[in-house]
């Protein structure tokens, strides 16, 4: 029996606080190693699978070496279904963002192996057609992560900046941003060692990134689910990475649509029993 993660976690009012002023939060035992232990068996033999299709690491370029990246998995797999659906995590996305419910983006194993490179700076929702729209992504280790396997970095408050045009996770997202970082003054916020179910969450436009996995032994395990206000609407693509989620994520529908394909199941609303 997989645990069931439906019980409410206490979030602490300054933490929301925090995440609203600052663009993140960081959350300790969101799920403990006993409950994130059974789901990890299940995603990392998924993602050490899927990761078979990737060339050498030396082969890559700088988005390659970041991670391995393998998303929607909770489409395939019934026992993923249930972690990614998990309402004790949509409900603590619908609290920090301050929204009455939540759906569903979508999900992604992001592996960075030993001597895996950093993740540039980057806005996750500059990917998405969704301007306007509350969204938060829950970063959470399947095994401890010491701050040497590159867990995550913020430029807090820079989420206030909203979206700074269409800029992948590259070198360039990465000279563009830290000379941006510097001139605007944002502190720079580690979230350090993290053990297994701890997580953090960031607003879609909060500038983040990891340093690379220093560690010549283990893979950095990370599962992520990226959570969107319920009732919001799909914006215009602007960009051709756009146009692929609006297809991928949101099959069926178009701009002005509501989000709400059959990929993006609601999962936590405040006037909805459990």
């Amino acid at each position: 029996m997989l645990p069931e993660l439906s019980s409410d976690y206490p979030l602490p009012t300054e933490q929301i606080i925090h995440y609203r002023n600052q663009g993140w939060a960081l959350l300790r035992q969101v799920a403990t190693p006993d409950e994130v232990m059974p789901y990890r068996e299940v995603i990392t033999a998924m993602t050490n699978a899927f990761a078979k299709r990737y060339a050498p690491i030396e082969q890559r370029d700088t988005y390659g070496k970041a991670f391995i990246q393998y998303s929607n998995i909770w489409e395939i797999s019934e026992d993923v279904r249930k972690f990614v659906t998990a309402r004790r995590f949509a409900k603590i996305a619908a609290e920090l963002m301050g929204v009455a419910g939540v759906r569903l983006y979508h999900d992604q194993a992001l592996y960075k192996e030993p001597h895996g490179g950093p993740t540039p700076w980057h806005q996750d929702q500059q990917y998405w057609p969704l301007d306007g729209v509350k969204c938060v992504t829950l970063w959470m280790p399947l095994v401890d992560a010491s701050a040497a396997m590159g867990t995550m970095r913020f430029a807090s408050g820079s989420q206030a900046l909203g979206y700074l045009g269409h800029e992948n996770i590259s070198d360039d997202s990465e000279a563009r941003f830290d000379a941006l970082v510097a001139v605007q003054g944002y502190s720079l916020d580690y979230a350090g060692d993290m053990a297994a179910g701890d997580a953090t969450f960031h607003n879609g436009w909060t500038l983040h990134g990891a340093p690379g996995n220093a560690d010549s032994e283990r893979t950095r395990e990370v599962m992520t689910i990226i959570y969107l206000e319920d009732d919001a609407t799909i914006s215009r693509p602007d960009h051709a990475n756009r146009e692929n989620d609006l297809s991928r994520w949101f099959p069926g529908l178009k701009p002005g649509d509501k989000a709400a394909s059959p990929l993006n199941p609601l999962l936590y609303h405040k006037d909805l029993l459990p």
